[in-house]
């Protein structure tokens, strides 16, 4: 994926799906987490090489980290996000902000591990199955214009499920 964003797309779809199961917020902070790699490779070298962190062992030390201490940090972005809300605004954009333990491992899994597929897809280098493979089988399986309409219309598909459950609630 071009930029990280695109991964929040999926991310947002299965919350709208699962909402009591997972966690968008930790999804999104493992997928930062792990996108952080190529940014930092491109600053220092030039190249945003797809290493460790584009591995499934290296994403789920990402999700790990998005679990805890990243826990914490998300509930605590949560409550600012809910305190800058005026009542109107919170009837339909506020949120809870403890995380439990299930959603938390559920959302930062997901996010690492759906942020290794979709990049594999696109870039031949990573090699997902490290140590075990040096290959990249995942590459080619969607085209990037492929990729992009998923991630696209996934988050698209979201706001929709979305809307329809807060405007009956409403």
């Amino acid at each position: 994926m071009p930029i990280t964003p695109f991964h929040f797309g999926p991310g947002a779809l299965i919350k709208a799906v699962a909402p009591k199961h997972v966690s968008w917020t930790t999804f999104a902070l493992a997928n930062c987490l792990i996108d952080l790699e190529p940014i930092l490779y491109f600053l220092f070298t030039g190249e945003p090489a797809h290493r460790f962190l584009h591995t499934l062992p290296g994403a789920t030390l990402a999700a790990l980290i998005a679990i805890w201490p990243g826990k914490p940090g998300c509930e605590m972005m949560l409550r600012f996000w809910n305190r800058r809300l005026d009542v109107r605004q919170a009837k339909w954009l506020g949120t809870g902000a403890a995380i439990a333990n299930v959603p938390a491992v559920m959302g930062a899994l997901l996010g690492a591990w759906t942020h290794i597929a979709l990049d594999a897809a696109m870039h031949a280098a990573m090699r997902p199955f490290w140590p075990l493979l040096e290959s990249n089988p995942w590459h080619g399986w969607l085209s990037v214009d492929g990729l992009h309409w998923l991630c696209m219309g996934s988050g698209l598909l979201a706001l929709v499920v979305w809307l329809g459950i807060h405007s009956r609630r409403a």
